[in-house]
């Protein structure tokens, strides 16, 4: 927006300061085209004027309207001087807008709108004040009125002279209402406490084996019933599932005589067991008896020669 198309200001104190950008010392060369005889000046176009439409548009000799001119012509200004300063914004052309545009004061204000509205901020800010301060605003002054009844005769002057006032109530009082407790609600319950998952890595047999496929069926589900997990399996298989586990017979036989054989060992072991523990026991009762038989031995000898020693004796005597 070009600022000289702006008004002038209304409520300057004094001139405004113009200011003007320096030009460039330096020549420059240009080839500039020489206008032909078939050019024409800037054409006129008029319109039918309403009050609110253009009632003329400049255009050029390419046939483009002239903004600038046909505003400048609608505004009542005939001559419009368009430049390079005109482009400039008022910040970069006024540098100090304060003292190229001064703001009143309530001396020099032509009207009373600025006092009215220093005012008005004072008694805004004085309640602010008196609010945080604990105190009340003073209230309406008291105001009278008469009443007088219908019911009175003519003759009759019993009227009432009330008046009102508003009196300031004491802030130490105690409540004229009583307040009903909220009760306490029960407590929330604690909040769960979060275990870290476990961080062994999952291996792919482990993701293999709990793998769950697709509900995949080869009928129609128009309906949308559940497929089972068997169902599942066997039609993500093709339908091998069907015939069963497979059953390696070669191994299954070598795993059967393996079982034999090895209980046939074992029962082996067991009888070779059970009768070294019977020659044991044979050996151990046949050297008791060994040593009973010497024992009975030791004894009858014994016993012998002492009927031997007693015979010898007698004989001695009786020879005597």
């Amino acid at each position: 927006m070009f600022s000289s198309l702006l008004p002038k200001p209304k409520h300057c104190s004094h001139e405004t300061i113009k200011v003007v950008l320096p030009k460039p010392t330096g020549a420059f060369n240009a080839l500039i085209a020489p206008k032909s005889g078939t050019e024409n000046d800037p054409k006129m176009i008029k319109l039918a004027h309403s009050g609110k439409t253009l009632s003329q548009i400049h255009v050029d000799e390419t046939g483009v309207a002239d903004i600038g001119r046909t505003i400048a012509s609608a505004s009542g200004n005939t001559a419009v001087q368009l430049s390079y300063e005109d482009t400039v914004p008022l910040k970069v052309k006024y540098p100090n807008l304060r003292h190229h545009f001064p703001r009143y004061t309530l001396e020099t204000c032509p009207d009373d709108s600025l006092a009215v509205c220093v005012a008005e901020t004072r008694k805004f800010i004085d309640d602010l004040l008196l609010k945080s301060q604990g105190g009340d605003a003073p209230g309406p002054e008291p105001t009278l009125v008469t009443y007088t009844p219908n019911s009175l005769s003519d003759g009759d002057n019993r009227g009432r002279t009330l008046e009102i006032r508003n009196y300031k109530e004491d802030p130490l009082l105690p409540p004229k209402f009583k307040l009903r407790k909220n009760r306490e609600k029960e407590p929330s319950p604690p909040p769960p406490i979060l275990k870290s998952a476990p961080t062994e890595k999952i291996t792919k047999d482990v993701k293999d084996k709990w793998h769950i496929p697709s509900a995949v069926s080869n009928w129609k589900n128009n309906q949308g019933f559940a497929i089972s997990l068997d169902k599942r399996v066997h039609a993500a298989s093709g339908g091998s599932s069907a015939q069963g586990p497979d059953l390696n017979i070669e191994k299954f036989t070598a795993l059967s005589l393996a079982l034999e054989s090895a209980d046939k060992q074992a029962r082996e072991e067991l009888e070779l067991r059970n009768e070294h523990r019977k020659q044991l026991a044979i050996r151990e009762q046949a050297e008791k008896e060994k040593q009973l038989k010497a024992l009975l031995d030791k004894s009858r000898q014994a016993k012998r020669n002492i009927d031997y020693d007693h015979d010898h004796t007698r004989k001695r005597y009786r020879g005597s």
